[in-house]
């Protein structure tokens, strides 16, 4: 997509491929402030800012809002626009469509911090992400609450019947977690071997405990109770670190197994 606009941020000229990136016929863009084009106006004012320090700007990565208000991620490349004297009068900017590199950016972000057994994040994503939280549950005084769990007699099993079987155990967990956890809210990771953990922002320990519970009881009845769960809850305290609100859990869990296993104990 090719877009001209004058020295008032107006469009004076543009491609015929305005329609594929924006919906927008030719005519409607004629004289539009270019501003409005993109999905945050501040953007457009970065650019801008780049364009003047080093005369040029090339494959900038930036995002424009499409006729009906949907985002869409492209790369820029401008200069400015000038007369047969030298005069600026304007900028020139090409366009290109980048919505297939980002998705690809995203499965490969998610792949390099997924766990590929279970589906579930993995160990140094947790790292990353518990500090994260915890550092956002102290500032906004929010409640954060995280469940630790161990598998129950996974090792007989896994030294039973063999790794391949002992794989989709761990595989069925993960889609057990999965089923309970709140979308897009809750996140849980495969803490290592058999031991898994969730966070649980804006939750107190009552309702984590409703979803351990939950998470316990799915495990007992796939398995027969040939599998069962050891399960540690624990909540944020006032300013507490991500180290001793996983150490809580971790004690929690522990405790549970010490009293004959598939439980939920509280931290």
């Amino acid at each position: 997509m090719i877009v001209i606009s004058d020295n008032h941020g107006k469009v004076v000229e543009c491609s015929n491929s305005v329609e594929y990136f924006l919906g927008y016929a030719k005519k409607e863009l004629i004289g539009k402030a270019i501003s409005d084009l993109y999905f945050n106006p501040v953007d457009r004012y970065k650019l801008l800012d780049t364009l003047k320090k080093y005369g040029k700007v090339i494959d900038y990565e930036t995002r424009l809002k499409n006729k009906s208000g949907r985002m869409m991620p492209i790369s820029t490349s401008m200069t400015y626009f000038r007369d047969a004297s030298g005069r600026i009068i304007g900028t020139l900017g090409i366009a290109k469509d980048i919505r297939r590199r980002k998705e690809l950016e995203q499965k490969v972000l998610k792949m390099a911090i997924t766990d590929g057994l279970t589906g579930l994040f993995d160990r140094g994503h947790f790292n990353v992400m518990i500090n994260k939280a915890v550092d956002k549950a102290n500032n906004t005084k929010n409640p954060l609450s995280l469940i630790m769990i161990d598998l129950d007699g996974f090792k007989e099993y896994n030294d039973t019947k063999g790794h391949l079987e002992g794989d989709k155990v761990l595989h069925e967990v993960g889609r057990i977690v999965h089923r309970v956890i709140r979308p897009k809210i809750d996140t849980a990771f495969r803490y290592g071997g058999d031991e898994f953990v969730i966070l649980l922002p804006g939750q107190y320990e009552d309702m984590a405990m409703r979803s351990a519970d939950k998470i316990r009881k799915q495990i007992e009845q796939t398995f027969k109770k040939q599998i069962t769960g050891s399960i540690g809850v624990s909540r944020l305290r006032p300013f507490q670190s991500s180290y001793s609100l996983i150490k809580s859990a971790d004690e929690a869990m522990y405790r549970s197994k010490k009293y004959g296993g598939n439980r939920v104990s509280i931290g």
